[in-house]
């Protein structure tokens, strides 16, 4: 019995494996070909709507501060802390699902759900509606990059990934230049038009129908963004790897590992459960203790609990994927220069979050317009950015060629 179990795996393998091999042998043409710049073109456009969606916010806070009588603390808290916490912790559920499900499909839900809830936002009558809503973009943005990133891994060969990520990220660039550019404009054209807002469309005012106009644009390139075709995994490298059984359990337990109990249950199942346990409950108690702290100082109570709560999150992911996956934590957490990188991105986007107290200093102390700032911010964002990136990429490429440390160079 045990002899004719062991034939049929074996058959079904090679059935498997020859599916595989016939995919690959179709999809190769593809790789680099006129239907992987077709789709770098759509995920450029979803990039765009990604960092306008994100970075619209900015150029409309001076308006939505004096209209929902907000404090700088709650700016701070919409602007910065209710997205990117759910960016970050939810990205990695969603990364991971990545890996393992349909990227076409992730990346069209999560286009659809952020697109909907930037143009939910523009119907907040009130500071935690409009706090969720953010919540809503973080989750939904979440789900692009990972996904898109491998896509354009296996639409096109090494030799040129770095030239085709840095086409794709100028999109970044494009959408937050746009997003202040156009929100700005909206946003004094809708206000100079309809002064009083009892008399505008629905009753709303520049800034809400900012939200509305630039989101819902989205949900149609969603249905643009699903007619794509999902490339084979790894073909681009010739290391094509077998469909995930249980795709949505995988990402499921990345989500758990995050959350009390469930994480317990993940911990449990170590040789050392207690200790990490232990680890993990003396961490839970000091970032509780920070955040009373900061509390008793700031007297901003949900900026203290939203973030100790996603780095709570962060640290018990951490000690989960130790147990569950100790190659992959290796591979994360004792590479040098992956350490290196991530901590500079963090600074770069430490800087970023900075830099988002610009526009309202313009409009306080130099008595700017929106549309002014918008147009100055914007196009400079957009020139400068989609330069920058796209010289980058295209120099890092060629000096690759010459020298393995070319990209560091660059």
């Amino acid at each position: 019995m045990d002899q004719i179990k062991y034939t049929v795996e074996r058959s079904s393998d090679k059935v498997l494996d020859q599916v595989i091999n016939d995919q690959t042998s179709q999809d190769r043409t593809n790789i680099d070909g006129l239907y992987a710049k077709y789709a770098l073109v759509v995920l450029v456009l979803v990039s765009i709507l990604n960092f306008l969606d994100r970075s619209i916010i900015g150029i409309l806070i001076e308006d939505i501060k004096a209209d929902l009588n907000l404090s700088d603390a709650d700016i701070g808290f919409l602007g910065g802390t209710a997205f990117t916490v759910f960016y970050a912790t939810c990205g990695v559920a969603l990364g991971r699902l990545a890996d393992v499900w349909n990227r076409k499909k992730l990346i069209t839900t999560g286009l659809a759900i952020w697109s909907l809830m930037t143009a939910l936002s523009g119907l907040a009558r009130s500071f935690m509606p409009l706090a969720a809503c953010r919540f809503g973009v973080g989750i939904g943005e979440a789900s692009a990059s990972p996904a898109i990133y491998s896509l354009l891994y296996d639409y096109f060969s090494p030799r040129f990934r770095t030239t085709v990520i840095a086409i794709y990220l100028s999109g970044a660039a494009i959408g937050n230049g746009l997003g202040i550019f156009l929100g700005g404009m909206i946003l004094d054209t809708w206000n100079a038009a309809w002064p009083d807002a009892a008399t505008a469309p629905l009753g709303i005012k520049g800034w809400q129908a900012a939200f509305m106009i630039v989101g819902l644009p989205g949900i149609l390139m969603a249905f643009w963004v699903s007619t794509l075709r999902e490339p084979l995994r790894g073909q681009a490298d010739g290391i094509v790897s077998k469909p995930h059984a249980h795709p949505f359990r995988e990402a499921a337990l990345v989500l758990l590992s995050m959350l009390p109990i469930g994480n317990f249950l993940i911990f449990s199942k170590s040789k050392n459960g207690r200790s990490i346990l232990s680890k993990n409950l003396l961490f839970a108690i000091s970032i509780t203790f920070a955040a009373y702290v900061l509390t008793s100082i700031t007297g901003d109570a949900l900026q203290w609990i939203t973030l100790s709560a996603g780095i709570y999150a962060a640290f018990s992911w951490i000690q989960a994927l130790a147990i569950r996956d100790p190659v992959v934590y290796g591979m994360l957490f004792n590479c040098k220069t992956l350490r290196y990188i991530i901590i500079g991105d963090a600074l770069i986007g430490f800087n970023m979050g900075a830099s988002f107290w610009i526009i309202p200093l313009l409009q306080r102390y130099f008595n700017i317009s929106a549309a002014d700032i918008g147009f100055v911010l914007g196009i400079a964002a957009v020139l400068l950015g989609v330069a920058g990136i796209i010289v980058g990429g295209i120099l890092a490429d060629f000096l690759r060629t010459r020298t393995s440390k070319g990209k560091l160079f660059v």
